[in-house]
Parts: structure tokens; C-alpha cells; sequence
């Protein structure tokens, strides 16, 4: 759960999903310990990766956050960790497998899309079909109803 909570503050880009992402390679790269635990340090470089992707992906919204700016932002971390507080199981490497946890990466990712606009950041027209977003949220959907 710990590990989870590193990601609380990472929240990224639409889509391309810098919260997800990140989430996902450190499910993907990251050790484990005999408690289902991630490695912290190995964890730890893919938050800084995804919050990188996150200024790049939308740096006028990082300018005015750094600067007290863009409150949304803080919105989002919150309900991302709340929303880790609810799916986690405790154990990293559970979570993981299951990929309930990555639902809420997920929303980050939206959440930080809506904040950035609100922040004056300028939408691009260039996206995923449809189809592809369609896909992912049924895979989700299922990952839940499986848990369940």
C-alpha cells in the first residue's frame, strides 16, 4: 500500500497515461518482497519518469502549479489516493496482477487532462480511436467484475 501511495502526487497525461504508465512498468520491472511489497527504489525512478512525463506532457499546467496556480492538480492526487486507499489489498504484488489498482491510474490520467485545460492548457485534436479507449475501459471493467 505504501508503494501505491508514492504514485498519490503522479498524475499525467490523458491517454498516453503518465500515471498509468508509470504504474504499469513498475508492476512490470519492480521486485517484489516475500510480503507482496514493491521495491522502493526501483518504484521510486518510475514515479520521477511519470511525473517528467507529466511536465513535458502538459507544461503550462506544471508552470502554473509550481507557481500556486493550478489547484486542480491537487484535486486529482486526492482522488487518486483515495481511490488506492479503496482498491488496494495491501499487498503491491496482488494489486498488480489483478490490475484493480490500475483502474485508478487511469482516472488520474483523465482527471489530469480536465485539470490541465482548466489550467489553460491547450487541448490536442490528436488522440486514440475511439475503439482503442473503448477497449481499455472494458478491460478494466472486466479486471473489477473479476475481483469481485
Amino acid at each position: 500500500m505504501l508503494v501505491l501511495a508514492l504514485f498519490g502526487l503522479l498524475v499525467g497525461a490523458s491517454f498516453a497515461g503518465c500515471a498509468s504508465e508509470a504504474y504499469s512498468k513498475s508492476c512490470a520491472s519492480c521486485s517484489f518482497d516475500a510480503n507482496g511489497r514493491m521495491d522502493q527504489s526501483c518504484s521510486s525512478g518510475y514515479k520521477n519518469s511519470g511525473i517528467t512525463c507529466t511536465s513535458t506532457s502538459y507544461p503550462i499546467m506544471s508552470t502554473k502549479y509550481a507557481a500556486g496556480q493550478c489547484p486542480q492538480v491537487d484535486s486529482c492526487a486526492s482522488e487518486l489516493s483515495s481511490c488506492v486507499a479503496q482498491y488496494s489489498s495491501g499487498d503491491d504484488r496482488a494489486d498488480c496482477q489483478e490490475g484493480s489498482v490500475s483502474v485508478c491510474y487511469s482516472a488520474a490520467d483523465s482527471c489530469t487532462k480536465r485539470a490541465a485545460i482548466a489550467c489553460g492548457e491547450v487541448e490536442q485534436q490528436c488522440g486514440p480511436p475511439t475503439f482503442i479507449l473503448m477497449g481499455m475501459l472494458a478491460l478494466a471493467g472486466f479486471a473489477y467484475y473479476r475481483k469481485n
